[in-house]
């Protein structure tokens, strides 16, 4: 079959389209051609993947920079009231972050996030206690919050050592059953530690931190009684008696360091430990602050008088370390070195644990030439004087309004 005068030449598909060439160029116009054809090809094919790149690069922003910013501001959150309880621990010190983090991973809440929010947006987030609590599962920020402030979801980590506990008031209430949401307001919660082992890490006074400058000797003190400050106690779970004993006198030592209480004690030339104990019977007798710095001068006077101290509250302590009621002893008959009635000077070791009124009363005792004190009402102020005859005569009428004078 012919297509004209010429026959096309053999193996060039142009000229199928094109027809032969004529002119001699033809051929090479029709090559050039090609490779702009392929070239655009190939440039098509790169701005293809480019951007194909560029959006793979801002989707990666995106999910990167984009997506944590909205997660930051709207926060996985659950809704409803929950399923299901556990237990979870607050630690000391621990901030929002830290409580998110285990209430997320308890189950709690829906993210750590959240939590912060809901922390950062009410104030009272500041007054969560370390403790453990029993909270519901599956809830909202808000609401974990909420039950993390409400008292009765407390399980009973906390303990309480009341200003003028002694080892023995110590003792018990670390041996105590643990409060639940369940007990009495007025119960005595515990850690339900084994008696045997808070009875021998009172013994073991050496592993509890006690200060070794209160003694001239320099020697660790021979009773932890005076060291165990006065406080409530949020414990940890699983914490032993000697971990529980160390961060009371922990929190003494902190406390007379912020109050220079033992640098005081050198302008009343006593040591620090004679000015803790003076501390401790001040504690134990003076029901109203304002009456510690008196007993602890009545103390001084009678010290300097060489006076026996003839104080009920030593001979009172003494009974307690015996197991006896100490309303049924008679004081001035009670054996051993307590008995301030029989022996000259103070006792050998504290008789209480003070709080920081007391603490204050014996470095900063009142002015006044006072040896004798006595209840001078119902309520428990005192009677101060220092002529027998007065003091006499106001235990006699302590003693017939039976006013605590026996």
């Amino acid at each position: 079959m012919t297509f004209g005068e010429h026959e096309p030449h053999e193996g060039d598909p142009d000229s199928l389209l094109f027809g032969a060439s004529e002119h001699p160029d033809a051929e090479h116009h029709v090559r050039i051609a090609r490779r702009h054809h392929r070239r655009r090809r190939r440039n098509r094919r790169v701005f293809i993947l480019m951007g194909c790149s560029l959006l793979a690069v801002f989707a990666l922003a995106v999910w990167l920079i984009a997506v944590p910013i909205y997660r930051h501001f709207n926060p996985a959150d659950y809704s409803g009231k929950g399923n299901g309880t556990v237990v979870v621990e607050v630690h000391q010190n621990d901030g929002a972050q830290a409580i998110g983090d285990t209430l997320h991973k308890a189950g709690v809440v829906a993210s750590v996030r959240a939590f912060t929010n809901a922390a950062a947006d009410d104030s009272r987030s500041t007054n969560i206690q370390p403790g453990s609590y029993s909270l519901h599962k599956h809830i909202s920020a808000k609401q974990a919050l909420a039950e993390l402030l409400d008292p009765n979801n407390s399980v009973g980590t906390a303990v309480l050592v009341p200003e003028g506990a002694t080892v023995v008031d110590v003792e018990k209430r670390l041996t105590a059953a643990r409060c639940t949401a369940s007990s009495p307001k007025n119960a005595v919660c515990g850690l339900a530690l084994s008696a045997d082992d808070v009875k021998a890490a009172l013994k073991n006074v050496a592993a509890l931190g006690l200060p070794t400058d209160y003694l001239a000797s320099g020697k660790t003190p021979v009773s932890a009684e005076g060291f165990l400050y006065p406080a409530t106690y949020p414990f940890d779970s699983g914490l032993s008696a000697t971990d529980a004993l160390r961060q009371m006198v922990n929190s003494f030592t902190d406390q007379v360091r912020a109050t220079n209480f033992t640098s005081d004690t050198k302008a009343l030339h006593i040591t620090a430990y004679q000015a803790l104990i003076i501390a401790s019977i001040a504690q134990a007798e003076a029901y109203f602050p304002e009456d510690m710095p008196k007993v602890a001068r009545v103390i001084l006077n009678r010290l300097a008088a060489q006076m026996p101290l003839q104080i009920d509250a030593t001979s009172a302590y003494a009974a307690k370390l015996k197991g006896l009621d100490p309303a049924t002893v008679i004081y001035s008959q009670v054996d051993g070195p307590y008995n301030t009635y029989k022996h000259d000077g103070l006792p050998p070791t504290p008789i209480s644990n003070p709080g920081q009124d007391a603490l204050d009363g014996a470095v900063h005792p009142a002015a006044g030439n006072w040896l004798y004190y006595v209840n001078a009402d119902a309520a428990g102020h005192l009677f101060f004087t220092n002529d027998e005859a007065q003091f006499e005569v106001a235990v006699e009428k302590c003693r017939a309004n039976h006013w605590g004078c026996g």
